[in-house]
């Protein structure tokens, strides 16, 4: 901020038929004159053995016992004579009982199914983002057990984990270049986002198709660009502006490694921190992911606070939090959302006082020439925030800009310690559905629809 500006997603198995068993029982002879013996009886026929069950036993049978023989007729008279007794018919043999019907064998429990795979877990984000891990099959079913064999279970099918590749986080990292002496660049899409390594490290343009949605290099060799710094302001040495040359305008260190663009800077001794930015960005996301660190030389206490410029006449809007504090803005509030529309450019800041929020949902939004430039972040608490007049986000009126600012959590960095944050901005057109006015529901839908891709 310039200080114009001083400010602060089956069967059974049947058993066997018992037979029929006949039986044929034989009378005893007439007794001869003179009485001779009966005739022995015919053995009764033996009982038909018992079919065998299936799997049972076979059916026993005991043979008929024999006929008693009859007694001897009693003589009377000449040539008279009772006739014997006829000899006792044989009892029929003993049927045979029914073979037992073999039990049938208990039909097999159907194997259990298999348990389907479990889904990959989402490969981690790395330079070259790894697949996640293959869904485990799941376990066969065991045969039934006694009678048929059980259906085997069906192997689950487990899917594989769909890794995030990339620099940043998913899909096709872009390759940076240099495209000047001091000057890199991210290109993809119609998207170009570049970096001046000779001023600071900072962002000097992010574009879409030909929009620019940062204010470029002016005379002032302060106030443009994207810069970061440590908040409060309050707590820079010897002074509270400009912000200190080392971490603010002085030349950093670039490198470019894969699909990352780093830029180091020299230490600062009076507030005892150096800067380090990482610049990557994901072509088929569309993301371009910054990661600052705060490298501390000696004991300190302070937030991460980005500051970018952007173009005035366009229209802020963000999800509030706990409060809000318009300081020079003329804001209104809707919807849970904060407005301030800069189609007018009238709002200064003699003072150097600034909108100062407690934000909600971690994003913030920039509207301007048909293009939605957003933030995303993580969001902190208000007692997370830097020590007032500070906000997680601050606007603040410039001649020609606007500071579209973020902090993060005021926090204590040892010695040698070091302190990282990372802030997200994306780009996109503007359909031409979506109103573009403070209170519009179709903008703040559209810009929700972008936070979560």
């Amino acid at each position: 901020m310039t200080l114009a500006r001083k400010r602060p997603s089956p069967a059974l198995l049947t058993g066997g038929v018992a037979a029929c068993l006949l039986l044929v029982a034989c009378g005893g002879s007439q007794g001869t004159p003179g009485g001779s013996g009966g005739t022995t009886g015919t053995g009764g026929t033996a009982g038909t053995s018992g079919a065998s069950g299936t799997t049972g036993s076979a059916g026993s049978s005991s043979p008929g016992t024999a006929g008693a023989t009859g007694s001897a007729g009693t003589g009377a008279g000449a040539g008279g004579s009772a006739s014997g007794t006829a000899g006792t018919t044989g009892a029929a043999g003993t049927t045979g009982a029914a073979g037992t019907t073999g039990t049938a064998g208990t039909t097999g429990a159907a194997g259990a199914t298999g348990a389907a795979g479990a889904t990959g877990a989402a490969g981690a984000t790395g330079a070259a983002g790894r697949g996640g891990t293959s869904g485990t099959a799941g376990t066969t079913g065991a045969a039934g057990r006694g009678g048929a064999t059980g259906t085997a279970g069906t192997a689950g099918t487990g899917t594989a984990g769909n890794g995030a590749g990339g620099a940043a986080g998913g899909g096709t990292g872009v390759v940076p270049t240099q495209t000047a002496t001091n000057t890199y660049q991210l290109a993809f899409g119609d998207v170009i986002f570049q970096v001046d390594a000779s001023t600071g490290g900072r962002v000097s343009k992010l574009s879409l198709s030909g929009t620019d949605m940062i204010v470029g290099p002016a005379t002032d060799p302060t106030t443009w660009g994207a810069v970061f710094w440590t908040s409060p302001r309050s707590a820079w040495t010897p002074q509270t502006w400009p912000p200190p040359a080392a971490i603010d305008n002085s030349a950093y260190t670039p490198m470019i490694s894969g699909s990352h663009l780093l830029m180091t800077g020299s230490a600062d001794t009076s507030i005892g921190v150096a800067m380090t930015k990482d610049y990557a960005a994901d072509a088929t996301s569309g993301w371009i992911t910054i990661n600052y660190t705060i490298n501390a030389k000696k004991a300190i206490k302070a937030a991460p606070w980005e500051v970018a410029r952007v173009p005035r006449g366009g229209l802020v809007f963000f999800p509030l939090g706990s409060s809000v504090t318009a300081g020079p803005l003329t804001i209104t509030q809707s919807g849970g959302m904060v407005w301030f529309d800069d189609a007018a450019k009238t709002a200064t800041s003699p003072d150097g006082s600034k909108l100062a929020a407690d934000g909600a949902m971690g994003w913030e939004a920039y509207a301007f020439g048909g293009v939605l430039f957003l933030k995303k972040f993580t969001d902190q608490p208000a007692s997370a925030q830097a020590p007032s007049p500070e906000g997680e986000i601050d606007i603040y009126p410039g001649a020609t800009w606007l500071e579209f600012e973020v902090q993060g959590a005021y926090t204590s960095i040892a010695m040698n310690g070091t302190l990282p944050w990372k802030v997200q901005w994306r780009v996109a057109k503007i359909p031409s559905s979506v109103t573009v006015a403070a209170g519009s529901a179709s903008l703040v839908t559209f810009a929700q629809q972008q936070a979560a891709m």
